[in-house]
């Protein structure tokens, strides 16, 4: 996968993904004019989510990745499973977010995004598969694809400390505030600002919970971990 193609389809793809979700929020907008009353947001939702999703495996496809690369993607998808099943009992302890990150910040964004989406996708035929896990797979994809934009092919990546306070609040932000909007578009069919604040609060502990986590995995195990996979990459000629 050369690097000019990577970057050259990265920002397409970006931007067809966001063309993507600002036309369909438009419909959805435009919808509510004439839907006032069904209940149609969720499906909107899966929509949107399906429709971001495409751009990024669709380019992935098309830039011809080797067997190398595809064997670090599913062993790296592979990891990030086990760590999520092995603090089964312990909901709110979850590495797995941080092994996206990894993957992201030594892959790129669009890798990282692909690792996210796929790992927890496959992890919830352990955990459970329901209506809300189309927005845990976008959510943990979106945090792949912030951190490997901030981090990638930056020496700031080799900051321990600043890689795992970034990771822990994106980790927070950005999956919590996804996988919170399931719960609201789940919970309620009349919106008003306190039925949302309230479902929001009643999931801040384990956001935080979660947050901690990630943070913590990166500043032990980010920079080894890092440093693995940089030596395959240069060995083998990938990504």
């Amino acid at each position: 996968m050369s690097k000019e193609y990577s970057a050259v389809t990265g920002r397409k793809t970006a931007v067809i993904s966001a063309v993507t979700v600002f036309l369909l929020i438009t419909v959805a907008c435009i919808g509510d004019e004439f839907l006032s009353g069904k209940e149609y947001y969720y499906p909107m939702a899966l929509l949107i989510i399906i429709a971001v999703c495409l751009p990024f495996f669709i380019s992935f496809e098309k830039s011809k990745p080797s067997a190398r690369e595809l064997v670090v993607l599913a062993g790296m998808a592979a990891i990030a499973v086990a760590s999520r099943a092995a603090f089964y009992a312990l909901p709110t302890v979850k590495p797995m977010c941080a092994i996206v990150i990894i993957t992201a910040v030594c892959l790129g964004p669009q890798t990282g995004f692909i690792c996210g989406v796929i790992s927890m996708f496959a992890s919830n035929f352990i955990f459970g598969q329901g209506p809300w896990t189309p927005f845990q797979m976008i959510g943990m994809g979106t945090v792949g694809l912030v951190m490997g934009a901030v981090f990638y092919k930056r020496k700031i990546c080799k900051n321990r400390i600043l890689l795992a306070a970034v990771g822990g609040i994106i980790c927070f932000a950005v999956y919590g505030l996804i996988v919170d909007i399931s719960s609201v578009l789940m919970m309620t069919t009349e919106f008003s600002l306190k039925q949302i604040l309230t479902i929001y609060a009643s999931g801040l502990g384990y956001n935080i919970s979660h947050g901690i986590t990630t943070a913590v995995v990166l500043l032990v195990a980010g920079q080894p971990f890092i440093e693995k996979l940089e030596r395959i990459k240069i060995k083998y000629g990938m990504f």
